[in-house]
């Protein structure tokens, strides 16, 4: 179809579109009620003589909803979750439209009063059979306009991407993706920035990335990397992880799971953080890393960065506190630390296990 198109509406957003309850009814969209659309939505737009405008406008057809089924926005998530293996590689799944627009990040259509991170959760569930809901630690991102190329000047897509790094797993324990629903094939994909993602495709799968999602891929996988990385981690699950420093603080910190108000809660939860660091040592802790980390730095950027290790029992609580603590203080000396926690979304250790 060509792109001067100015008039245009597929033909199965009337047929099979309307059937199937994914594209509205009305014809003219001067017809809808406006206001509850304009109120609702991520990302403002105007209507003029009761038609919706792209904010990002022209696409191309400046009449009727290209291959889209919504008029005005359509609200959408993605879920972007990415994982660390052990040689610091980063991992990023992927699925391949059946639409044949090429590999994306699992996502899709937020329903009637459902909150766009708990979408994407869902997404990815459908579309992978990867579920992730409980103890993961899920950050919503800005909305942002998706450059669909089924997008019109009066039906156009905005989405909430939402990102969940699983921290550092054993390339061989990424846990298992499965194509379902409207994906043709999922995969963990190579993704230590966008040129390894593409090239990765490219070379393994014969694929290309899907065009609305290009931008979004290089402005989170392009940012600059991190100086320091802090990891945590729970003895009672596994091997510590290769670091330059490993700190056990199983014995010298009191341990939030005593508390069964506590115990299925995280370092990253207010009353579990204000626990650890108002025990003894705390903040000496803290410094005595900072002061370390510092000192691991090297003077000129080798490009990998300085990894601390920090572990306690089950890798929830403690370890994840001073993990945060530890970026926290590097940041506010101008250093970039980013934090892995591996085991926060494994199960909760017994009791019998803790000390």
């Amino acid at each position: 179809m060509s792109t001067t198109t100015r008039t245009y509406t597929h033909p199965d957003v009337l047929t099979i579109g309307i059937r199937d309850g994914w594209a509205d009814p009305e014809t003219d969209p001067s017809r809808i009620g406006w206001a509850p659309r304009q109120a609702a939505a991520a990302i403002p737009f105007a209507v003029v003589d009761g038609r919706p405008v792209n904010p990002y406008a022209p696409t191309g057809i400046r009449y009727g909803r290209n291959e889209l089924g919504h008029w005005g926005e359509q609200l959408c998530a993605d879920a972007i979750v990415t994982a660390t293996d052990e040689h610091g590689r980063r991992w990023l799944v992927m699925v391949e439209r059946e639409d044949g627009h090429g590999w994306a990040l699992p996502g899709g259509c937020v329903d009637p009063g459902e909150d766009p991170a708990e979408a994407a959760v869902r997404e990815l569930a459908e579309e992978t059979g990867l579920h992730l809901e409980e103890g993961a630690h899920w950050q919503p991102l800005p909305a942002r306009y998706v450059p669909d190329p089924r997008a019109s000047d009066e039906a156009w897509m905005v989405t909430v991407p939402t990102r969940c790094h699983l921290g550092t797993v054993d390339r061989a324990e990424l846990p298992a993706v499965v194509a379902a629903d409207d994906a043709a094939r999922a995969a963990w994909v190579r993704a230590d920035d966008y040129a390894a993602l593409a090239a990765g495709l490219k070379v393994v799968y014969g694929g290309t990335i899907f065009a609305a999602h290009t931008a979004l891929l290089r402005d989170v996988l392009d940012q600059p990397k991190p100086e320091v990385i802090v990891i945590s981690f729970g003895y009672g699950h596994a091997i510590p992880p290769k670091a330059d420093l490993t700190l056990d603080v199983r014995a010298s910190l009191r341990n939030p799971h005593h508390d069964p108000a506590m115990r299925h809660r995280t370092g990253l939860d207010e009353v579990v953080r204000e626990h650890v660091m108002t025990t003894p040592g705390a903040t000496d802790t803290v410094r005595f890393l900072t002061l370390v980390t510092l000192g691991l730095l090297p003077q000129i950027s080798t490009g990998r960065p300085v990894r601390i290790a920090i572990g306690c029992v089950g890798g929830r609580h403690r370890s994840v506190t001073l993990a945060e603590a530890l970026a926290s203080a590097l940041g506010d000396l101008a250093i970039s630390a980013a934090t892995e926690h591996r085991d926060i979304a494994k199960p909760v250790l017994p009791k019998g296990v803790h000390r």
